[in-house]
């Protein structure tokens, strides 16, 4: 998995990364770490997943718990997705039709 923070605007409170490869909860504590930051110091978070070329139950258990707290404190999260055929079929076996609307919020 890699993941770079494409835009970080202190003064919106507003920060955006971009996450591709193989998400799973072997190569997840980075992200875990960094994101820990954002639940604090931002309002509004924006996800890109581009290329996802696995996707585990762990990842998405993660993402779950990252949307649950903006939730909570009633902050914007966005996720986009552009996930291979693949991983969108392991998703669907999961129940989850559209990943990227069951992962934003909009407060």
């Amino acid at each position: 998995m890699e993941f770079r923070l494409k835009i970080d605007d202190p003064g919106r409170r507003y920060r955006e990364y971009e996450v591709s490869g193989d998400v799973s909860i072997q190569n997840i504590e980075s992200l875990v770490d960094a994101m820990k930051d954002c639940v604090a110091e931002c309002d509004e978070l924006a996800i890109s997943l581009t290329g996802i070329t696995d996707f585990d139950v762990a990842a998405f258990q993660f993402f779950m718990s990252l949307r649950n707290s903006f939730v909570r404190d009633k902050k914007k999260i966005a996720v986009s997705c552009d996930i291979t055929p693949e991983v969108q079929q392991l998703l669907q076996n999961c129940g989850i039709s559209d990943l990227a609307a069951a992962l934003s919020f909009e407060a």
